[in-house]
Order: C-alpha cells, then structure tokens, then sequence
C-alpha cells in the first residue's frame, strides 16, 4: 500500500512538474514568437540619453559625407548676349568633392523626452578638381536684388541703379569654383547684409553658394530622444520653438513633421511594403516622403531601399498646391513653377531659387528650351535610402540636388542683358553619399542584423522544441495510471468481516 501511494505522489508531482516547464515553455514561445520584447531590448539602446554611447554617436557622428559638388559653366555667354545664339550652353565641371564633418553643439536636455541643440557642418577639400579652377556663372546676388525690388516703385528701382556697383553688375561672373562656392567679395553683398540682417541672421562674410552650410547653424531644433516611446525616436519637434514654419501659408506644408535622416522610428519600417520616411529638409522647408522600393544590399548587409519619388518636385493646383508662391504677400492665387522644380524663395528670404533633379530630370520640356547641353540620367540623379532592417538606421545614402536661379526682372534696372522673365538657370548640382563606414559602425551592423537574428531565431526554436517536449510529457503523465491492485492484496468482503465477529 505504502508503495503504491509513494508512486501515486511521485506522479502528481512529475505531472505539476511537466505542467509548470509546459507553461514556462508555452510562455517563453510567446514571448519570442508573438511579441517585439527582444526586438525592443536591442532597439531600447537607440534612445538618446546623456552620457550613453548612443548620446556621444548623435551628438558626433562617427560617420562621415562625402559630397560631390558638380558646377555648371556657362560655356556661350558672349555670344548669347550679342544675340548670336539662341540658347545658353552649360558645361558640367566637377565633381569637387568634400568631406561634411557634422557636430551637434549647444546641447540641451528637455525634461519631456527631447532634446533641443544646433548643427554645425564644415566642409574640406579632399579630391576632384582643384577649386582655383575658373568657371562662368550666373550672378546670383544681382538677380535676388532684381527680383526683390522688381515689385517696389519705378523710383525705388531707378534709385538703386544709380546706387549699384558696376563692376559687379553683369548678369554673368567669371569667378574661381571656391570662391563660387563658399565666399567671395561682393560690394553688393555688403550693401544687402545689413538688410537682410533685419529678417535673418547671416553668419558668414562672403556671399558664396554654400555659405550659409559651412557655419554654425543659427536655428534650433527639437527632437525627440525615443526615451519612453520608440514611436517617437528622431522625429523633430519644433525648430526655434515652433511646431509649424509659416512660410507656405498652409496648415499642411507648413507643418514640422519627420527626421533628419539618420534614423528613423522603427515601426515606420514595419511592414516595409507600401511604408514611407519622411525627412524634414530645413534647407527647403518641407517634408520629403522616401518610399519603399525594393530590398538592396549595402556595406555587407541586407537592407532595405527607399526612393525619393520623381514628381516629388512638381506641384499643381490639384497636387502640392500649397508649396506654390503667392502671387503677392496678400494674394489668395499662387503660381506653380514648371514640372520638376520646387520654388523655395518663400524659405530664402525671397531668393529666387529653385531645387530639382540634377540636370533637371523629370522636369517639363520647358527647361530644356533656353539651356543646352543638359543630359538627365534616372540611375545617375534619382535619390534613395538605404536602412538597416531591424534599427531602421541609414547605412547608406544617395542624396542628389540640383539648385536653380530663376530669371525675375525689374523694369527700371536693366542689368539682366539677354535673359527672359522666368528663365531658370542650373547653378550647381550636389551628390551627398555615405562616406567608408568605420570598422566599429560596421561591426555594430553586422552583429544588429547576422548575429542578433541568430540568437533570437535561437531563442525562438528552443522555446518550441522545449514546449513540444513539456506538453508531450505533460500528457503522457496525465495518461498513465495506477496499475490494478492483485485480489490477494485486497481488503476482504465486508460481509466476511462482520460475519467473523459474531461468531468470535
């Protein structure tokens, strides 16, 4: 008897035993299979928070940009203006190409999960074409004075004829690439500054193309830090205390919304079909939406590419409307630029500029009708971004932008020669890549993806084979019974019993 019962307990205690390893397992798979709790202990290391690694990456990136610079010389500008050529001829010269070093300075940490800080970019020569080279450009600063005076009265506009320097006042300049490009002497430029300074801070000395990138930025910016919420990590809040530019004059467009293109929060790449990335470009004042296209391969690991859509730049009355100019400061009519270009004179203090495709690809034919010697190529001048498909961190990066002035001219200063009303000049294009990543940034991809995905689909396999195996014990202890007690053994009949007593 006492055997038996010994067992019986045995049993009991084996089936809660299975039971309890059935349920653990049974949870364990779940938890692997049916949640993102791992995915988010790695993702968790992302958040920004001061004095982690991750804090000291974002504040200087360990990775650099390099940037090609391509500059379009006006190869016929003699002949066009003495009217015997029809059309303008641009050469492209380059590529010049830069090293971008970013820092992120004046750092602050917010109580409510942000961070509010500046960009500070700088700019160093390290291959292509010599920058002392010579090229022949349109005068930027003489066609933003035109175009800012061209609605003043005639006698504002007489008045700053006679006022201008002449030695700068041709429609064309034949300057040297780095001086174009990041600063040269300008006496009209030193009348302006002090203006101009009134509406926007202007932290560089010399007017050149990039001058303004090569500084401390003066705006601030706020972002979210992730802590507390990953759905949220790298989205910038505000810029100078606001949630919304008002440049456009529309809700819609004006609204802050996305990343600086660094990083992205990872939901948005899940699924990464049909998803889309928006990065808020400052320098243009508006979102830019990246769309999936296609899983790709880069710097040794999978990833997954999102495109900057063709028409992107291209705003109708039905599409983008708000992103065209007001006719006048108080017109309710906005006039839309041609197909393929984006007018941000509204974001440049009135600067008549345009951005596009480099080459003015997906443009209209209308741009192609004054200038030659343009040759638009998809797989040369279309953008994308490449992310890390688990941190949904950018690994790679192809960002080309064409900037183009647009021809305004006033009636009373007759400095624009031969150039029609509305003609938009190519000025330089840029293609902004990823420099050779650093072997520790490398590495850090290569665990996050080949390494990581091992141990969870580890953790992941031995969940269910340890599941499989508790249940199926657990049941094989539920069915197994106690064997049949032998008659021998048995308690006797209680009639036998009574009977016994009485006859004692």
């Amino acid at each position: 008897m006492e055997k038996k019962k010994k067992k019986a307990t045995q049993r009991r205690r084996a089936c809660v035993l299975y039971g309890s390893s059935a349920f653990i397992s049974i949870a364990v798979f779940v938890l692997f299979w049916c949640t993102n709790v791992f995915r988010d202990a790695i993702l968790s290391n992302l958040e920004i928070r001061n004095g982690t690694e991750s804090f000291v990456r974002w504040q200087r990136p360990p990775v650099g940009l390099n940037v090609k610079v391509y500059v379009f010389n006006y190869t016929n500008v003699r002949e066009f203006e003495n009217g015997e050529a029809d059309k303008l001829r641009v050469e492209q010269v380059g590529p010049y190409v830069y090293r971008e070093t970013l820092s992120r300075v004046n750092v602050k940490v917010n109580e409510n999960q942000t961070i509010t800080y500046q960009e500070k970019k700088s700019f160093e020569w390290i291959a292509g074409k010599s920058e002392r080279e010579t090229v022949v450009v349109p005068n930027v600063l003489l066609m933003s004075t035109l175009a800012y005076f061209r609605n003043l009265p005639f006698v504002f506009q007489l008045g700053l004829t006679a006022l201008m320097p002449r030695p700068r006042a041709k429609p064309f300049l034949e300057l040297p690439v780095g001086e174009y490009l990041w600063g040269y002497e300008d006496q009209l430029f030193e009348m302006a500054k002090p203006f101009a300074s009134f509406r926007q801070s202007i932290p560089y000395d010399k007017f050149g193309i990039l001058a303004s990138e090569n500084c401390v930025d003066g705006d601030r910016i706020t972002m979210h830090t992730g802590a507390g919420d990953l759905r949220k990590l790298g989205l910038i809040q505000r810029i100078n205390g606001l949630e919304n530019h008002r440049v456009w004059g529309d809700e819609t467009c004006d609204r802050i919304y996305g990343t600086d293109g660094s990083m992205f929060p990872p939901h948005w790449i899940e699924p990464p079909d049909n998803s889309t990335l928006y990065i808020y470009a400052k320098n243009v004042c508006r979102r830019l939406p990246f769309r999936y296209e296609r899983r790709a391969y880069s710097n040794g690991i999978p990833t997954l590419r999102y495109k900057l859509p063709s028409n992107v730049f291209t705003s109708t009355p039905n599409k983008d409307s708000c992103f065209c100019s007001k006719e006048s400061y108080d017109s309710a009519s906005r006039r839309c630029p041609p197909a393929g270009t984006f007018n941000i004179s509204a974001c440049k203090l009135d600067t008549p500029l345009l951005v596009s495709f480099p080459h003015f690809y997906s443009g209209e034919d209308s741009l192609f009708r004054k200038v030659d010697g343009l040759t638009p190529r998809p797989e040369h001048h279309e953008c994308y971004i490449d992310l890390h498909p688990r941190l949904a961190v950018t690994v790679d990066i192809k960002i080309r932008l064409q900037l183009n002035l647009e021809v305004r001219k006033a009636i009373g200063m007759p400095f624009s020669g031969n150039l029609d009303d509305g003609l938009i000049l190519p000025l330089i294009w840029l293609d902004t890549g990823i420099d050779d990543l650093p072997e520790s940034i490398q590495l850090i991809f290569h665990r996050s993806h080949y390494l990581v995905n091992a141990i969870e689909a580890g953790f992941q396999w031995c969940s269910l084979v340890s599941a499989i195996l508790s249940l199926g014990a657990l049941i094989l202890c539920l069915k197994k019974r106690d064997p049949p007690i032998p008659a021998s053994f048995a308690s006797p009949p209680l009639g036998i019993c009574c009977h016994a007593t009485r006859t004692e």
